[in-house]
């Protein structure tokens, strides 16, 4: 067997029942609304500054909890190459951070839309649950449509304004 394979058979051993799918499900499409809330109310003009810099901090939280569900697995010895896997999995936290602390909104904006979706790959084919894929791949969307919404009104401001 390869350590692909066996990685898979370890990872499938860590399921879910159906009333906690449901509830992750449930959670992961609430957690978009403070993306979609804040792109909505910005992109209309309201509190625009102030908005923006929630949605970027609430956008870095989030990568880093994308990030952070693989130390789970980890820890549940669910993956190999723990100590590779570990190191991995702080990308997201320290991308989402760099961006919200050092880079310009717009590209802040631009950098966590694309580590999303990068994100989004290797996720998917490292958590190997079919319901996880399921869900994470049409949120993921919308979240990168965000920060697309975000990244138009604050460019229209900025060349408006």
């Amino acid at each position: 067997m390869s350590n692909s394979q066996s990685e898979k058979l370890q990872i499938e051993k860590i399921q879910l029942d159906e009333a906690t799918e449901l509830t992750a499900t449930r959670l992961m499409w609430a957690g978009l609304i403070p993306f979609i809330g804040t792109a909505i109310i910005g992109a209309i003009g309201f509190w625009q500054a102030p908005l923006a810099q929630a949605f970027l901090i609430y956008s870095a939280v989030i990568l880093s909890f994308l990030g952070g569900i693989h130390w789970g697995l980890i820890m549940a010895k669910g993956m190999e190459n723990p100590q590779g896997s570990l190191v991995i999995c702080m990308i997201p936290s320290i991308i989402g951070w760099l961006s919200v602390a050092f880079l310009p909104v717009l590209w802040a904006l631009g950098v966590l839309a694309i580590v999303y979706m990068l994100w989004l790959k290797y996720d998917v084919k490292r958590v190997g649950q079919a319901w996880y894929e399921k869900v994470r791949q049409p949120v993921t969307f919308v979240v990168a449509g965000c920060h697309f919404l975000w990244f138009i009104t604050i460019a229209t401001e900025l060349r408006v304004g």
